[in-house]
């Protein structure tokens, strides 16, 4: 079911009896990713967020920097008791900002593939993000930019495009993207604003990063920064994996991910929470 978060952001609610789970998708998809994976995790309490400009949140707001985004996110999770946090490529950026701003509030975060912001960049990406706003600005939103963003390269739908039913899943929720961060700059301020070293260091979650061995060098390279600065962290690698990790191996990954909760649930005490 869709709850609103405020009001300019909803999330889909999947209940459940254990500790509460917020969950930040990637870049053009929304809540409706996760359904596979919470499936397989029936014994927690499931919040998937649509972040601003996707799914039934409405546009990102302009001149809201990745702090700013972070920190509203970070609210609405701990107002919903949330202690563990997961992200994904464009979300797992933003859910590391959320755990920067609130460094002792949740027990454990999850990352896939995660990008970092100011660190290393995958230069396919970056052409056809600049491609992807020249369309736009000639024909508007429509079925071209979602065809366009999911051709290779950049090969970040390279692992989905050999399993069908997630391949169309992806296919269908894109499709539904309104594209209306194109119209100008405003994704700048997301991705631009460095996560230094020296502040990962104050995350205080156990920390799960899931790698796919066949992903592009710099999120592999995003992955082991982050390795190395969060102090509680550990990385996994997973073979004959790419990109959109938790999503290709959801039938393996969401072993490592209940163990990795449960752990923090059995070990760590509910954590006091900086506001």
């Amino acid at each position: 079911m869709m709850a609103g978060l405020g009001e300019d952001m909803a999330a889909a609610v999947r209940p459940g009896e254990g500790e509460a789970v917020f969950w930040i998708h990637g870049y053009t998809m929304d809540s409706r990713i996760w359904g596979e994976l919470w499936d397989l995790l029936p014994g927690w309490h499931h919040i998937g967020i649509d972040l601003p400009g996707h799914g039934h949140s409405p546009p990102l707001a302009s001149g809201l920097d990745l702090s700013g985004l972070a920190r509203r996110i970070g609210r609405f999770a701990l107002e919903r008791q949330a202690r563990h946090l997961v992200g994904l490529s464009f979300g797992g950026m933003i859910a590391l900002q959320v755990a920067i701003e609130y460094p002792d509030a949740f027990a454990t975060l999850v990352l896939g593939a995660p990008a970092l912001a100011g660190g290393p960049q995958d230069r396919h990406a970056q052409v056809r993000n600049i491609e992807l706003a020249r369309l736009y600005r000639a024909r508007g939103a429509g079925p071209w930019l979602r065809d366009l963003w999911m051709t290779p390269p950049p090969d970040i739908f390279a692992g989905a495009a050999r399993q069908p039913a997630l391949w169309q899943r992806l296919h269908d929720i894109i499709g539904g993207h309104a594209w209306t961060e194109l119209a100008d700059s405003r994704m700048q301020a997301l991705t631009t604003q460095p996560q230094p070293a020296a502040a990962l260091r104050r995350v205080a979650a156990d920390t799960l990063v899931l790698v796919g061995e066949e992903d592009a060098e710099a999120f592999r390279r995003c992955a082991e920064l982050i390795r190395r600065a969060i102090p509680r962290c550990r990385r996994v690698h997973l073979a004959g994996t790419g990109h959109l990790t938790l999503l290709e191996r959801a039938a393996t990954v969401h072993a490592l991910l209940d163990a990795h909760f449960r752990q923090a649930t059995r070990t760590r005490p509910v954590l006091e929470r900086r506001q």
